[in-house]
């Protein structure tokens, strides 16, 4: 009997929570959730049109989200802070809107090739979190 009260209260709660949040909610229900080849599609024409070129996925991580890594070469003759803050922002505006995200190491460059990786974001409570963040 204690146990189902329990879950009524958290039930109770988890409906409140979203009528005092409800424009973040519909923000989850408004993102693309992208499966992976549409991700590497989508950013590997961004990427290419910013002078990034060669972008490879390699075999993602599944653990609680989905961890991908990637690598790109910088066609441009750029500093290496500079390409990194360039593909950076690239990645960071072309996935806004979507349940990925550019993870929080960034991007790493080396003789002009740059690499990083994405994570998806899956369950709710992550997702609110990913609206909450990009209000901010």
């Amino acid at each position: 009997m204690k146990a189902a009260i329990e879950a009524m209260k958290q039930l109770e709660e988890k409906e409140k929570d979203k009528e005092e949040n409800k424009e973040s909610y519909e923000k989850v229900a408004k993102l693309k959730k992208l499966k992976i080849i549409e991700v590497e599609q989508l950013l590997g024409s961004v990427l290419e049109l910013q002078g990034f070129i060669k972008l490879h996925f390699q075999t993602p991580e599944i653990r609680r989200d989905i961890i991908i890594a990637f690598s790109s070469h910088d066609s441009k003759d750029r500093q290496k802070y500079q390409s990194i803050k360039d593909l950076k922002t690239t990645i960071r505006k072309t996935l806004e809107g979507t349940n990925w995200k550019l993870m929080s190491d960034g991007a790493n460059y080396r003789l002009g090739m740059l690499s990083g990786r994405l994570r998806r974001y899956e369950k709710e409570e992550d997702l609110l979190g990913l609206v909450r963040e990009d209000k901010k």
